[in-house]
């Protein structure tokens, strides 16, 4: 499938929204590389989502209703993302997406690679692409030739790399297979009211080659995780590192606060950044480093803009 085909939900992804919808650790199969969940109802429907929200509906819904003819606004309500060692890449795009749009990805299924359609106990499927699928990846580049999508499940569109995996989704109606608690699975955080949530395992983006700080960190790093949510108003981010070594956490967790510290009282720093930098708080608990802030929600959009 092409990138055309699949900015309808790729492009989504950098939306944010909260939901009772959220991600846990439980929803997530075995092997999960990577994953993301955005809820755009909750992120037009809060004081903290806002403006936000009308950021990214002028910096990305826009783009994708012009060259898609779809509206995000009124047709996507929330969006899952997530890859697997064995399987690769799934997105499930949640909402009341019309027929008409259906119709215009088909179309440009149609005009930019080959579409087979396909049945699997009575619901249709496709798939788009010259060929079949030899092997899937961790990254969005396994949906870039080919993938295989369907519509048939009531008021969601689900992509995949693998024929396997979405026959599996097909079956389970969308949920996501395999979900419950499972040894090695990725550290999800969670809040009352989720902005986002992602996740990853960062050992293999290091560079074996690399000798430097950053590629050191992702090498005693297992799991990352990034969450933000509504604080009564504001916007909390949160981020955590899960190290191999509780000495490792808290020399990163050293490193961070001192980093954090000298950029606080930069006399040239903008005065409500140095106000968040002070107020930021760094944490290490055995292995586990956390990071939060409580933003304003105005900050964050003059910082996306500039």
């Amino acid at each position: 499938m092409t990138r055309k085909i699949l900015s309808f939900a790729l492009c989504s992804l950098m939306l944010a929204g909260a939901a009772s919808a959220a991600v846990s650790d439980q929803d997530l199969p075995d092997g999960t590389v990577w994953y993301l969940h955005a809820d755009l109802v909750a992120m037009r429907s809060t004081d903290s989502g806002r403006d936000l929200y009308r950021w990214l509906e002028g910096e990305v819904i826009v783009e994708i209703r012009d060259e898609i003819g779809i509206d995000l606004n009124k047709e996507a309500d929330r969006i899952t993302a997530f890859s697997t060692e064995t399987l690769g890449t799934v997105i499930i795009v949640e909402g009341p997406v019309e027929k008409a749009s259906k119709d215009k990805l088909l179309a440009l299924a149609e005009l930019e690679s080959k579409l087979d359609i396909r049945d699997y106990k009575g619901k249709t499927y496709y798939f788009a692409g010259d060929r079949e699928p030899e092997v899937t990846s961790t990254d969005f580049d396994d949906l870039e030739e080919s993938a295989y999508f369907t519509f048939d499940i009531q008021d969601k569109v689900i992509v995949a790399s693998s024929e396997e995996q979405l026959k599996a989704l097909m079956d389970s109606k969308g949920r996501i297979p395999g979900a419950g608690s499972h040894k090695g699975a990725l550290f999800v955080l969670t809040a009352e009211k989720e902005f986002v949530q992602a996740g990853m395992r960062t050992g293999a983006m290091a560079d074996d080659d690399d000798d430097d700080w950053d590629s050191n960190i992702l090498r005693n790093t297992e799991h990352a995780a990034l969450l933000v949510s509504d604080a009564d108003g504001k916007i909390a981010v949160e981020a955590k590192l899960v190290s191999t070594d509780p000495k490792m956490a808290a020399s990163i967790g050293s490193i961070v606060s001192g980093l954090i510290s000298l950029q606080a009282f930069n006399e040239g720093l903008d005065t409500e950044i140095a106000r968040v930098l002070q107020a930021t708080k760094v944490t290490v608990l055995d292995n586990v480093l956390s990071i939060s802030a409580v933003l304003e929600p105005g900050m964050i959009v003059s910082v996306l803009e500039n």
